[in-house]
């Protein structure tokens, strides 16, 4: 089979093109499943609202969550509320003794439960990152299997609220007329 006249078919010209659709067929391909991505987040975002989750919670619960540090969350929370303590949006915290002041006193063992009851909650691995068997293992397993419990408990309600509000908007189905002929 002789080749194509391109112009160019040497030797090198010829790896070089093939190199390009080889390296061209990727990246379409990586497109194809980052539209794809993009799709279904957009579909999550949607049915989130729809939940009465606004995006921009899922958002900022989606960088806490991947923060390499863990405290960079909390310290922008701090300088979050002194603003609004500022702007006198909310009761100044230092002063009130809120809950955000209490959340400074959360003591190392309601850590270890929160960290593991979400965990659990958000079907993450079952690996507590503590040396194993010890209290704070047990105690954030004990708090997984809580949070992995309760998302299985709830969650078929849920879904089946959502499922049944959906088919509300679609017509009826069925033989029933919805003007049957009468009197008029």
């Amino acid at each position: 089979m002789p080749a194509a006249t391109i112009g160019d078919n040497s030797k090198e010209e010829r790896t070089r093109r093939v190199t390009l659709a080889h390296y061209h067929r990727k990246d379409r391909d990586l497109d194809a499943r980052a539209a794809s991505i993009s799709a279904e987040k957009k579909e999550n975002r949607l049915n989130a609202k729809a939940a009465g989750i606004p995006s921009s919670q899922l958002d900022h619960l989606l960088k806490s969550f991947k923060a390499e540090d863990q405290q960079k969350p909390v310290d922008k929370l701090k300088r979050d509320m002194e603003n609004l303590a500022y702007l006198g949006l909310i009761p100044d915290p230092s002063i009130k003794g809120d809950l955000f002041s209490r959340v400074d006193r959360v003591d190392n063992e309601g850590m270890i439960r929160a960290k593991g009851y979400f965990a659990g909650l958000n079907g993450l691995d079952r690996v507590s990152g503590y040396d194993g068997g010890s209290a704070d293992d047990k105690l954030w397993l004990e708090s997984f299997d809580a949070g992995k419990s309760e998302y299985e408990t709830e969650i078929p309600d849920i879904m089946a609220r959502i499922e049944a509000a959906a088919s509300k908007e679609e017509p009826p189905s069925g033989d029933d007329d919805p003007f049957p002929d009468g009197e008029d």
